[in-house]
C-alpha cells in the first residue's frame, strides 16, 4: 500500500467550470472532504478524493466532455511550482522534462515522460493503480493540460493531430474544439499526445511565469518514513479548513484500511494521536510566536473544541502552558 497525494490546485478549472454553470462549488468540495482554500492556495489531498471529485462532477452536472471543457481554462497558475520551473528553462525541451518530472511530485503515483518518435513526439502519462471511478476522467484533464502547455510554450494557435488514451477507445474529445480533427487511438499502458519534434528545439516565450501568487509545496519531517511524511502532509493542509480528521476519515481519503493505515504508522515509530500531536504542536509554536494570536484563536484552527483542551493537551507535550511558552519566546528572540 503506497499512500499517494495530489497537489489540489489542479481542480481549480473544475471548480470554476461549476460555478460558470451555476452549481455550487462548495458542496462538490464538501463531499469529497477537500477545503476550498486548498484549491486557490495550494495543499495535498489524497489522490482519491482528487478522482472522485473529478467523478462526481461529471456525473452530477450531465456532462460527459466536462473536463475537457472544463480545462480548456487551465493556465500555468494552476500548477504552482511547477509552473515557477518551467519559467525558468531555456528550451521547450528542457521546460517540459522538468515539468513531467515535478508532476511526479505534485501528482503522486503518476508517471510523466517524452517519448521522441522521430518527427513525432510523445508527452506521455502512466499511472498504474486505479484508485477511483474518476481515473478514466483524469486522461481528459491530462490530454487538455498538455495540449494548453504545448500551446503557451510554443504557439497559442496550435491544435494536436494525434492522441492515445489508455484503456479505452472514447470520442469525448471530438465535442471539444481544439481537438477538432484529431485522431484518438487506444493503447494499453498510457495516455499520450503527440506533437512535432521541432517543438523541443524553440526558445522559450520570455514571459510565461504565472500571473498569481505562487505557495511553496510543504512536506513533511525528513526523519520520517513516507507513510509518516505524506500523512504529516495530507493531516497539515487539514488544518486549512481548521478540521483534522478521524482516522477512518483519513484513510477514505487515501484509499486504505485503518488497520493498514495503523500498521504503517507503528512501523514508522508512531500513532496516529501522536502524529496529530506533532502537527498540532509544530502550528501552535509557530501561532504563539504572533502575540496578536489570542489563546482560544490558536485552538480553534488546530481543531480543539475548546482552549482548555488545548492548554492541557499543550502542558501534556511540553510541561508548560501557550502563554508561559510565549512569554519565554518573545524574551528569547527580542535578545
Amino acid at each position: 500500500m503506497s499512500i499517494e497525494l495530489f497537489d489540489a490546485r489542479m481542480l481549480a478549472p473544475l471548480v470554476q467550470f461549476l460555478q460558470r454553470h451555476g452549481m455550487r462549488a462548495e458542496s462538490f468540495l464538501y463531499r469529497a472532504r477537500i477545503a476550498p482554500e486548498l484549491v486557490e492556495t495550494g495543499g495535498w489531498i489524497g489522490k482519491k478524493q482528487a478522482y472522485d471529485f473529478t467523478f462526481d462532477v461529471v456525473k452530477k452536472t450531465g456532462c460527459r466532455d466536462a473536463v475537457y471543457l472544463a480545462y480548456l481554462d487551465f493556465d500555468l497558475s494552476h500548477l504552482g511550482p511547477v509552473a515557477m520551473a518551467l519559467s525558468a528553462c531555456k528550451t521547450v525541451k528542457e521546460s517540459l522534462e522538468v515539468g513531467l518530472r515535478l508532476g511526479s511530485v505534485a501528482y503522486e503515483g503518476n508517471e510523466y515522460f517524452l517519448h521522441i518518435e522521430g518527427d513525432t513526439s510523445w508527452i506521455c502519462y502512466r499511472e498504474p493503480r486505479v484508485a477511483s471511478a474518476g481515473q478514466t476522467f483524469i486522461n481528459d484533464m491530462t490530454l487538455t493540460v498538455y495540449t494548453n502547455l504545448i500551446r503557451t510554450l510554443v504557439n497559442d494557435d496550435w491544435r494536436p493531430k494525434q492522441l492515445l488514451i489508455r484503456k479505452e477507445h472514447n470520442d469525448r474529445h471530438r465535442e471539444v474544439s481544439i481537438f477538432e480533427g484529431c485522431e484518438a487511438g487506444r493503447h494499453s499502458d498510457l495516455t499520450a499526445l503527440a506533437f512535432p519534434t521541432e517543438f523541443l528545439s524553440r526558445r522559450l516565450p520570455q514571459a510565461i511565469v504565472a500571473e498569481t501568487a505562487c505557495h511553496a509545496w510543504q512536506f513533511g519531517p525528513e526523519d520520517s518514513g513516507p507513510t509518516v511524511e505524506r500523512l504529516h502532509r495530507l493531516l497539515k493542509s487539514c488544518l486549512a479548513n481548521c478540521e483534522l480528521p478521524t482516522l477512518d476519515e483519513v484513510a477514505g481519503m487515501v484509499d486504505a484500511s485503518p488497520a493498514t493505515l495503523k500498521r504503517r504508522l507503528r512501523e514508522g515509530g508512531t500513532t496516529y494521536n501522536g502524529l496529530l500531536d506533532r502537527i498540532r504542536f509544530d502550528s501552535a509554536c509557530k501561532m504563539l510566536a504572533d502575540p496578536s494570536v489570542k489563546v482560544e484563536e490558536v485552538a480553534r484552527q488546530l481543531g480543539y473544541s475548546g482552549a482548555n483542551n488545548f492548554v492541557r493537551s499543550f502542558r501534556r507535550m511540553t510541561g508548560t502552558t501557550p502563554e508561559k511558552y510565549r512569554r519565554e519566546y518573545l524574551s528569547v528572540s527580542s535578545l
